[in-house]
């Protein structure tokens, strides 16, 4: 890692273009080669690359980002170096994977997915994030494909704003070495230009090239009934059509239907589309039954010609013999008649199959959930979206902005249409006045998902110490932008602050300073007590004095008192002053302010130290569970640990420390596993049981689960340890060998949960299998597992290349 340079202006780092006279040649030739006119924007962002300057490209979906790329790894091909293009989903890889070959050779082209590895030592690699993560970290057996490397592109910048998996974007920008030369690619983002002066900061020099252009323009409708009419007035993009004006949402407080509110007729949809030359569409609704629905009820009418349907037929057929991949008679009746289903409980393959279908423009209508919006390359004529809300962890909301974009982003096809649609469903709940303002807003802002990890902390640690590794986490997106989501909080530190400093520089007419005024209502204040305690003995003298003589030697004195205390009030100027009340009032309110100058001091403060807060909190657990010594630096099982890459890495290496893993067979292995990596909510129903050695463990477990539990409560850690058992029977029973189908009616889980969880078995296992130092038993069971879990339809489909290209 290089070492650490201290952060530079922004306006420091914007030298004019240049380029030599051979990359001036390279940009030329690329440019000439190509079969259409280059936009301005991506002419500038090629400028940038050929100059040897990082950039971040912001434009709509669709709009030839992929361009810039290809010339990035032209001009670094040219160079005699690597290009590495990550993407944020193994499937957009295996696309890039497959388009860069046609474009540079398959000697020049390599794929790392984890769990996929071709040609890896070729000069163009494309990879998921977290595997160009991983090598940053030095974690794996790849990381010394990082020798030579000359440029990366970070494709789908915008996933950064992902909750779960945002940090590794930022990970990737901030331990990057200086000299490799960054592009990333980014949909459009209200921020753009605070994430460009971010890494402008850290890996300098990046300039921004920005675009709204879009090469095939949206026209947006509205679908109600059997009507479709436009959203907006003609002219004008943003003021809604006046004939949509009356319709009126549904009373507050009315039962919701399933969906949302937006419960139409797909066949109704289709018909109009159809008549209108619209096809091909995608349909995003929000649940997979909504997504099986429509493609059961438009895949009964043939959308196809003969020729497409004899196309298909043979496609189809041909897919499921080389791939072995299961099909249903409903699901072949519909692709074949033009209409299909995606969404994550398909199976991988017929996934793949649908997404070939579409890119050839075989199907004329897909029924997806919004994970199809995700980047994988399928641009239609027609986006049609169901509704503006979707179900969320916190009930029904509103779809945000960026969403509603990305989703319509998929509407236009270059090269093929001369105007992209976009149809939104009428909504029981949502006027069409809501969907007007939703379809004119601005993108949303880009907000650091940055979280250390144990697995960070450990790893920064082998090779930096505490102090560095607390400016590594400075450089974070998520502190720079800490002057931003502080600025509420600030503003009122200074509203505060303004009024505590009226009350201390009050210009006071005697010319007091503020510990004379001070002394001055002390006075005033012991005065008030003296006078009370005064009538108080008073009372009592004239009712106890004759048997209690002390009482008038006592009263005496404290008239004494009184009397020199009024002397001195009598003295002060504050007296007769007439600025007395509103300075005492002033200075009645300092101390309430001081408080809350220092309460809100702290807030801002911890706002900003936030990460390392975060860090030292995982720093002391790890150094308490001897993972770090005393030098800072990991110990040899530490050391292990950082290699692991789980939702809680410290329960798995509990798991291995502890030996509850030992003894547990092959399967029994598998299952144990699936508990711990489970996050699903969906809950199968069957009757199958694990056996009696996996309920052993799980019970063992789950005390473990308890005790790592309450040490991260105690050092203030919200971790979540997953203990679900709900797959574990079917993962043993898979690692034993039955057949898919004997699985499949073992559950009522959907085929695509199935798989999603078999992989995430397979990943741990792998990494059990691999890590260096890993105890040698458990080592070759995880080896003997992952061979028995990993096969078809768990494994990655094999498609030969041979058979996509005939395609075409």
């Amino acid at each position: 890692m290089d070492s650490l340079s201290p952060l530079t202006p922004p306006e420091a780092l914007s030298p004019s273009l240049h380029t030599s006279n051979e990359e001036d040649s390279t940009l030329a030739r690329f440019v000439e080669g190509l079969a259409f006119p280059v936009d301005d924007f991506q002419y500038e962002a090629l400028e940038h690359i050929a100059a040897g300057e990082s950039v971040v490209v912001c434009a709509p979906t669709g709009s030839g980002k992929t361009l810039i790329a290809e010339f990035a790894a032209l001009r670094t091909l040219e160079k005699g170096q690597k290009l590495f293009y990550t993407t944020p989903l193994k499937a957009l890889s295996n696309q890039k994977y497959y388009d860069l070959k046609q474009q540079f050779g398959e000697q020049n082209v390599g794929l790392l997915t984890g769990d996929m590895s071709s040609n890896r030592d070729a000069r163009i690699v494309v990879m998921t994030t977290e595997v160009f993560r991983n090598m940053l970290y030095g974690l794996n057996e790849d990381r010394g494909l990082l020798d030579n490397l000359g440029a990366v592109v970070l494709d789908e910048c915008h996933f950064m704003n992902d909750a779960d998996r945002g940090t590794v974007w930022e990970e990737c920008i901030v331990y990057c070495p200086q000299h490799v030369q960054m592009l990333a690619l980014s949909a459009t983002v209200a921020n753009a230009q605070e994430l460009t002066n971010w890494m402008n900061h850290i890996h300098p020099p990046c300039h921004l090239v920005w675009s709204d252009f879009r090469p095939v323009p949206l026209q947006f409708h509205y679908f109600k009934g059997e009507r479709l009419s436009p959203l907006f007035e003609q002219g004008n993009s943003k003021t809604l059509n006046k004939h949509l004006a009356n319709i009126r949402p549904q009373p507050k407080g009315s039962r919701t239907p399933r969906g949302g509110g937006s419960a139409f007729n797909p066949i109704f949809l289709m018909e109009a589309l159809q008549e209108r030359q619209m096809l091909p569409a995608i349909v995003f609704t929000f649940s997979r039954k909504g997504c099986e629905q429509g493609m059961r009820q438009c895949g009964e009418f043939p959308m196809t010609t003969p020729e497409e349907r004899e196309r298909l037929t043979n496609i189809i057929d041909t897919f499921c013999a080389q791939t072995q991949m299961p099909l249903d008679d409903t699901t072949r009746h519909a692709l074949i008649n033009g209409v299909a289903a995606h969404h994550a409980g398909l199976l991988p393959g017929l996934k793949l199959l649908v997404e070939t279908l579409f890119q050839q423009n075989l199907l004329k209508a897909v029924f997806a959930t919004e994970t199809l919006a995700a980047g994988i390359n399928m641009p239609a004529r027609t986006t049609v979206i169901s509704s503006i809300s979707k179900r969320s962890d916190d009930g029904h909301r509103t779809l945000k902005a960026s969403e509603f974009l990305q989703m319509s982003g998929r509407a236009g096809r270059r090269g093929l249409d001369d105007q992209g649609h976009v149809v939104i469903v009428h909504s029981l709940f949502h006027p069409p006045l809501d969907v007007a303002k939703l379809a004119s807003a601005p993108a949303d802002a880009l907000n650091s998902q940055f979280t250390p990890t144990f697995g960070m902390v450990l790893n920064l640690l082998q090779k930096l110490n505490l102090g560095a590794a607390e400016q590594l986490c400075s450089r974070s997106f998520g502190s720079y932008t800490a002057d931003r989501r502080t600025k509420p909080l600030r503003s009122e530190l200074d509203s505060r602050s303004d009024l505590l400093q009226q009350a201390i520089d009050f210009p006071c007419p005697a010319g007091l300073d503020l510990e004379a005024f001070r002394e001055h209502l002390d006075d005033r204040a012991r005065m008030s007590f003296l006078r009370r305690q005064e009538g108080r003995l008073r009372r009592d003298v004239k009712k106890f004095g004759d048997q209690q003589p002390k009482l008038k030697a006592t009263l005496e004195a404290l008239e004494e008192d009184i009397g020199m205390l009024a002397m001195r009030l009598d003295d002060s100027p504050c007296g007769p002053c007439p600025e007395f009340k509103a300075h005492r009032r002033l200075e009645e309110k300092t101390e309430r302010l001081q408080k809350q100058v220092a309460r809100l001091e702290d807030q801002v403060q911890e706002e900003r130290n936030t990460y390392w807060l975060r860090f030292m909190q995982l720093y002391n657990l790890l150094q308490e569970l001897g993972y770090i010594e005393l030098n800072e630096k990991p110990s040899p099982f530490g050391q292990l640990v950082s290699q692991l890459r789980t939702e809680n890495e410290v329960f798995v290496a509990e798991m291995i420390r502890t030996q509850l893993l030992e003894e547990l067979t092959p399967e029994q292995l598998g299952a144990v596993l699936s508990a711990v990596v489970n996050d699903s909510s969906r809950e199968p129903h069957g009757v199958l049981y694990p056996s009696k050695g996996v309920q052993h463990t799980m019970r063992q477990l789950f005390k473990l689960s308890q005790k790592v539990d309450k040490l991260q409560r105690k050092h203030l850690i919200v971790q979540p340890i997953h203990m679900n058992v709900s797959c574990c029977a079917l993962v043993e029973a898979w690692a034993k060998g039955c057949s898919w189908q004997t699985l499949k009616d073992m559950t009522t889980l959907d085929q695509g949960d199935l798989v999603r969880n078999l992989r995430r078995v397979c990943d741990v296992l792998r990494q059990l299998a691999h890590i260096p130092g890993m105890p040698t038993e458990l080592s070759q069971t995880a080896r003997l597992a992952l061979d028995a879990i990993h096969r078809d339809p768990v494994k990655e489909v094999d498609w030969s290349e041979e058979d996509r290209a005939a395609l075409a």
